[in-house]
């Protein structure tokens, strides 16, 4: 049919259906920026009831390109349900809850938002709700790597469809069970899912669903070594998507296109379609593709002794690693510390236990002796018995400063939870305010504001991550913000950093953000005209507990005369900033623009 209806999508949110085949953190269409600012105009410039104003929340929420903004929309949905008590769209809103929960990582929460929607459906006898939500289990389950339960939820959800489906998701969810076979190694029960998929799309002529189908029949063909038929089915699954503007699938199939070209030795097409595919995730902001894309070039060039580009991309790779917080591996590590902790505190209840039974025995023995020995020993077991209960009470007492540390620390991170969401809630009504402005000249300050609170919010973000209370890490926070900056501004070369390992607090974290996220902002906004070979460093350097921070570019340069104008309200924060922080901020002259900001007697 050439390309999908978007009206059809737009059921799919209404009946719950979050899920296309493996692609399980992309939902197509999500990111039509018309779609999202139709909705917005209509929820400002209507009259509606609560429960009208809930179901636009849902449907921006489910379009809404940036996952934490669209997490705090369904919430906000979820909200007002409760408020006038409203099932329906309380189940709604956990359905898109559950979605951006999965992407973020948070496979619990997604489990739990799915179920509360589930149980909802199933009191209302809403088969067909039920069924989307078996088929949002069985993505949640395959995140997991549980492919078992994951084909067990599918399958319940087929057997619903095949009696009831109205909106012509049955064909998603056998093409969905081809995918868990896949990824279980059941080639070719796949292989009859995703070919079955095919035939029944002859009569729904489902562009979607066919690219999808070949492609994915494709990757199990490479698996079988069967490279030709992997190839022809690739490359019409390709070209497909292509015309359906459908990144994140596109760049999947090309790079398992380029794995097929590698294994027929073909080096010169492999390199094309993996570095065409890298492409394509870095345009679109794709982080975890990027990261395993990079990894993908990474083996090829060394495969082909090119180890200069391995080691580029390699770098890449681990970039983009170390900025995708695994949750798995940190709760495997918090699983093996709570064991070596109990581990330690039975080998010492152990060693009590031996040492308390040798004192009733020598108690026992020299209760056999004279008189005065029997009270002398007496008066000791009195004297131990007082130590125990002091003991026991200094145990009690620690236990008790234990939890509310523990509670303290629990209340720290969920206040900068809070103040992350409301940061980032600010940031999106920033941004729904300068698209209204478009042309008009106070866009430009807007826009300037919005970037401004995204640096304060990425303190918050990190401190939430990395599940510290106050501290976050330098290195790694101005990495995230200054490759943050460049890819909204869509710049295309890469900046030069260089950050010695320093841990820092959040009252000197969030001024050294705002003066950092200024001046990359200048140089990035008025530094680059008509140089065809840019380049940004920016150098931390800590010697004697001073701390420098250069930041360097060769662009058109900055005067003097230009820093200290009065209209200038960058530069008027910054040297403010410069001074909260104890510090001082000075204009090099070299050629371009070079800020050099100082901080004395640093406490890390």
């Amino acid at each position: 049919m050439g390309q999908i209806n978007l009206k059809t999508v737009f059921i799919y949110v209404k009946k719950g259906l979050f899920f296309y085949l493996f692609l399980a953190s992309f939902i197509l269409f999500a990111q039509n920026s018309k779609k999202i600012d139709s909705l917005s105009g209509l929820l400002h410039n209507g009259t509606f009831s609560s429960a009208e104003y809930s179901k636009i929340l849902t449907d921006i929420a489910f379009f809404h390109p940036k996952v934490d903004t669209a997490l705090i929309l369904a919430k906000q949905s979820l909200d007002i349900a409760i408020r006038i008590n409203n099932p329906i769209l309380k189940a709604k809103a956990w359905e898109v809850i559950s979605d951006k929960e999965r992407i973020l990582g948070n496979n619990q929460k997604s489990y739990q938002a799915t179920f509360n929607a589930l149980q909802v459906y199933e009191s209302f006898k809403m088969i067909e709700e039920q069924a989307a939500s078996y088929a949002q289990l069985a993505n949640n389950y395959m995140i997991d790597k549980e492919y078992i339960e994951s084909i067990k939820y599918l399958e319940k959800a087929i057997s619903i469809y095949e009696v009831s489906d109205e909106y012509g998701n049955k064909i998603f969810a056998i093409l969905n069970l081809g995918e868990m076979h896949r990824l279980a190694g059941n080639l070719e029960t796949a292989k009859v899912s995703f070919k079955k998929v095919l035939n029944i799309n002859i009569k729904i002529k489902s562009e979607a669903a066919k690219s999808y189908s070949l492609g994915n029949l494709g990757m199990v063909y490479s698996s079988q070594d069967s490279l030709q038929l992997a190839k022809e089915n690739l490359q019409e699954a390709i070209a497909i998507l292509t015309q359906l503007d459908d990144i994140y699938a596109t760049s999947v199939f090309l790079a398992e296109l380029g794995d097929v070209f590698q294994k027929e030795r073909n080096p010169k097409a492999a390199e094309e379609k993996l570095l065409e595919a890298l492409t394509m995730a870095q345009e679109s902001g794709l982080k975890e593709q990027i990261r395993d894309f990079s990894d993908k070039l990474t083996r090829f060039y060394e495969g082909q002794g090119e180890y200069s580009k391995a080691l580029q991309y390699q770098k890449l790779f681990q970039v983009y690693q170390d900025s995708l917080v695994n949750k798995t591996n940190i709760q495997e590590i918090e699983r093996l510390k709570a064991g070596y902790e109990i581990d330690q505190r039975e080998s010492q209840i152990g060693l009590l236990n031996t040492l308390n039974t040798k004192q009733k025995y020598l108690l026992w023995t020299l209760g056999s002796g004279a008189f005065a020995t029997l009270v002398f020993l007496y008066l000791i077991f009195k004297v131990n018995k007082r130590v125990k209960k002091a003991n026991i009470r200094l145990t009690e007492q620690k236990v008790v400063i234990a939890q509310r540390e523990q509670e303290k620390t629990l209340l720290l991170r969920e206040l900068n939870h809070r103040i992350k969401n409301n940061l980032q809630l600010i940031s999106s009504l920033l941004n729904l305010q300068s698209n209204e402005l478009s042309g008009h000249p106070a866009k430009d300050a807007l826009v300037t504001g919005q970037y401004r609170v995204e640096a304060l919010s990425l303190v918050y973000r990190k401190l939430y991550q990395e599940g510290a209370e106050s501290k976050v890490e330098l290195k790694d926070y101005i990495e995230e913000l200054v490759l943050g900056l460049f890819h909204s501004y869509d710049i295309s070369f890469t900046p030069e950093i260089n950050v010695v390992p320093i841990t820092i607090g959040i009252d000197t974290a969030v001024p050294i953000a705002l003066i950092i996220n200024e001046l990359v902002t200048n140089a990035i906004k008025y530094a680059y005209k008509n140089n065809n070979k840019p380049t940004l460093k920016i150098c931390v350097k800590n010697r004697n507990n001073e701390v420098t921070i250069d930041i360097l570019d060769n662009g058109e340069g900055f005067t003097k005369k230009e820093q200290y104008k009065s209209n200038s309200l960058g530069i008027k924060l910054v040297t403010s900033l410069a001074i909260q922080l104890g510090g001082e901020l000075k204009l090099m002259q070299n050629t371009g623009t070079h800020w050099k900001l100082t901080l004395n007697n640093f406490e890390l």
